[in-house]
């Protein structure tokens, strides 16, 4: 028995040596990520007005870059009407060169978080 089990361990242990691995690297797909938070909390009658335009572009295949974009805006307080806007733009220019073969768009991400939080106490005369 032990015999047998040495000798299926040399063989492939030889196996190994004879047989060439391909070794591919690896690359990842590119990512745009945008990530934009607003909040309103005050005594407002009106609801806020909140606004977030994001263009993503790209141009060619992409492999191995990343595009990240934040933004937060925040009011507290007060009975007036809140205006909250933002427009940002993402561009990342690849090729169709890539290592692999495989040419593709970017990963495109985009994360709006948009809150309205209404406080009587702001309408309180003092």
């Amino acid at each position: 028995m032990k015999a047998s089990y040495y000798s299926a361990i040399l063989a492939l242990a030889t196996l190994s040596t004879l047989v060439p691995l391909a070794v591919v690297p690896v690359n990842a797909q590119c990512v745009m990520n945008d990530i934009n938070f607003q909040s309103s909390i005050g005594g407002s009658r009106q609801p806020a007005n909140q606004s977030n335009n994001v263009s993503q572009g790209s141009t060619g295949g992409c492999v191995g870059n990343t595009v990240n974009t934040t933004n937060v805006q925040s009011q507290t307080g007060g009975t007036e009407r809140t205006t909250q806007r933002r427009q940002s733009t993402q561009q990342i220019n690849g090729s169709n060169n890539s290592p692999t073969g495989i040419n593709m768009d970017p990963v495109k991400i985009r994360t709006n978080v948009q809150i309205q939080v209404d406080n009587p106490a702001d309408r309180l005369r003092r």
